[in-house]
């Protein structure tokens, strides 16, 4: 039986997938499993995975159901101890699944966590970011309070190496969820374990600016499912710990994405701001740069960011996309 189960949920990756795969079949250790399951790819991602001679690969296919569904099946399917998550467009370490194993061998209830970058082409060129929640934690809310306050608040699923149990205790993925599943999950993974033990040699290289990625997708569907996880996640928070810490992080939480949603979604943004107001109430100001905070505070955030709809319809789109190409270019 293999200690460890990577399953790499893959829907249209050809480009990537290879190497995706190349790194976990390049790991120090050698007793694992990679299960990659296609979800519907019509790019023939499968065919690069079915080309790859490795007994230790094996290949699900199912109809599009998404990421939520495929992860629940390649890890129903799977027979590992551990449960580790790797996305078809991603890069680990050789090191990192040893890294995050041996940091809970001795604590076998607790989950591991990775250290993480960004890239955009080549995953040598990632860059590893320095964060507070980067240490071990003996509850995992507090690594949740942190990481959400104090660092990005990156809550990939891949983040984890978790114990088969855990995993069990926390439901996996909700398969109705798309857009930010993982905030959900990672929160349900982190409540079901007891801590969460830091391997800051396992690194996880996170491709950055694909066009067609899930997290840059802003349909009626995806925002949906954004304000469906941030309520499933709140509500495990405040079970747990139903304190001002709490709420008020879930309240920043609704009115950030209530940023968001308007002006194309106004109704998911009125609801966003009603939790944010029945949790007592956020602080947090809408960003958008220096212009976009100095014309919030003149005429409010909604009408900011009805202007802002405007000028991107008048060509600012352009400029906007322009300059994200440029800060990717960097990352590079």
């Amino acid at each position: 039986m293999p200690r460890v189960s990577v399953v790499m949920p893959l829907y249209n990756a050809a480009a990537f997938v290879g190497d995706a795969v190349a790194s976990v079949l390049g790991q120090t250790m050698s007793d694992l499993e990679l299960l990659v399951v296609n979800d519907g790819s019509t790019d023939g991602s499968d065919r690069v995975v079915s080309q790859i001679a490795d007994s230790r690969v094996r290949l699900l296919h199912q109809q599009n159901c998404g990421q939520s569904a495929a992860i629940n099946r390649g890890v129903r399917e799977s027979l590992g101890q551990f449960i580790k998550i790797v996305d078809a467009d991603d890069w680990i370490n050789p090191r990192h699944l040893e890294a995050q194993l041996n940091s809970i061998w001795q604590a076998p209830t607790c989950v591991s966590a990775c250290g993480w970058g960004y890239f955009t082409r080549d995953f040598q060129n990632t860059r590893v970011r320095k964060e507070t929640a980067d240490r071990d934690y003996e509850d995992p809310l507090d690594w949740i309070f942190d990481s959400l306050t104090r660092d990005e608040g990156m809550m990939g699923g891949w983040k984890w190496l978790i114990p088969r149990d855990v995993w069990d205790r926390s439901g996996g993925y909700d398969e109705q969820l798309s857009l930010n599943n993982d905030f959900h999950a990672s929160i349900a993974i982190l409540l079901a374990s007891g801590g969460v033990r830091f391997a800051p040699e396992a690194v996880y290289s996170y491709r950055k600016g694909l066009s067609g990625a899930l997290s840059g997708t802003r349909s009626r569907k995806s925002m949906l499912s954004a304000l469906r996880t941030t309520q499933q996640g709140c509500r495990l928070l405040l079970l747990r710990e139903d304190s001002s810490r709490i709420r008020r992080l879930c309240a920043d939480r609704y009115q950030r994405w209530a940023f968001d949603f308007f002006p194309e979604h106004p109704d998911l943004a009125d609801a966003a701001e009603r939790a944010a107001t029945e949790l007592g109430g956020s602080s947090v100001e809408f960003t958008g740069g220096w212009a976009g905070r100095t014309v919030s505070r003149l005429i409010g955030w909604r009408n900011t960011r009805r202007l802002q709809s405007l000028a991107v319809r008048a060509g600012w789109g352009q400029v906007r996309r322009l300059k994200r190409w440029w800060r990717l270019r960097r990352l590079a």
